[in-house]
């Protein structure tokens, strides 16, 4: 399959080679892992895309990875409009945190893994040149959604979480709070109720992370987008396994701010216990 072509701004690419010479640590170490198709496609830095640039993509199977360091914490809303623009051409995002990449590089290539595995089984005719991926691992915390491709007439990965599925009707979450029930995995507590939406949704999703408890709205806002980031990341084995539509309220309990790896081991754990009532068909 020949690779699809994403046009992009041409006066973008004179800042692309700027970001190369200027990487921070953690885009240097990653690329140390994933260049020379070390992972059986071949990625490349700072790609331009439209009118942006992505730390790391792979024409091949249209993934992008992008390091999200202290900077994203203030520009959450520029970051979506940025990720929707290049998901509606068909591009799949992967995101970590700089500490991820520093501090735990072996989990961050297992979940890399997976991830290239997923688009290489759901990418038709994927080129057959170039080596076979490493490792027998795969990683339980990162799995893709699956969306239906009406261009290829077939699914492919996504990792969205389109606005549709976000809860915000007020009716929705004061239903969702008096009268859903919950699991815990602490410091994250999931409230649920069964229910149907007008717009067709399978899921509504809301994160909470209480004033009380961290007080600045920056570092709230910070925790808030892991949680997103968690839970986009890791839903698919949960949702494809049972029936139904679901509202959904995600709360952090702690007092301390996490990083990524804690917020994600913790959905995963979260999720899980809440897949098993589902299909335990039990009640708190």
């Amino acid at each position: 399959m020949r690779n699809k072509i994403i046009p992009y701004n041409p006066k973008l690419k004179e800042f692309a080679r700027t970001l190369r010479k200027n990487s921070t640590l953690a885009e240097v170490l990653l690329w140390q892992k994933i260049k020379q198709r070390s992972l059986g496609v071949q990625f490349h830095r700072q790609v331009p895309l439209l009118e942006y640039i992505v730390d790391f993509y792979c024409h091949e199977l249209q993934v992008a990875i992008e390091i999200d360091g202290n900077s994203h914490e203030y520009r959450y809303e520029q970051d979506v409009k940025r990720q929707g623009s290049l998901e509606k051409s068909g591009v799949v995002f992967i995101r970590f945190s700089g500490n991820d990449v520093k501090k735990n590089m072996g989990n961050v290539i297992l979940s890399l893994e997976e991830i290239v595995a997923l688009r290489i089984k759901d990418t038709p005719k994927i080129p057959s040149r170039g080596q076979s991926l490493g490792g027998s691992k795969s990683p339980k915390t990162i799995v893709s959604t699956l969306i239906f491709d009406s261009a290829n007439n077939e699914k492919t990965p996504s990792f969205s979480f389109p606005k549709k599925e976000k809860l915000k009707s007020r009716k929705q979450i004061e239903t969702l709070f008096a009268t859903g029930r919950s699991v815990n995995h602490f410091p994250l507590k999931l409230i649920f109720l069964k229910t149907a939406f007008s717009d067709g949704a399978a899921t509504k999703t809301m994160v909470v992370v209480p004033k009380k408890n961290i007080k600045s709205a920056v570092k709230r806002n910070r925790v808030k987008r892991l949680l997103r980031e968690a839970y986009r990341l890791n839903r698919q084995h949960t949702f494809n396994n049972i029936e139904g539509n679901f509202a959904l309220a995600i709360l952090y309990l702690g007092k301390e701010m996490p990083d990524y790896q804690l917020i994600s081991h913790k959905m995963v754990g979260l999720l899980q216990k809440f897949l098993k009532k589902q299909l335990d068909g039990q009640a708190d």
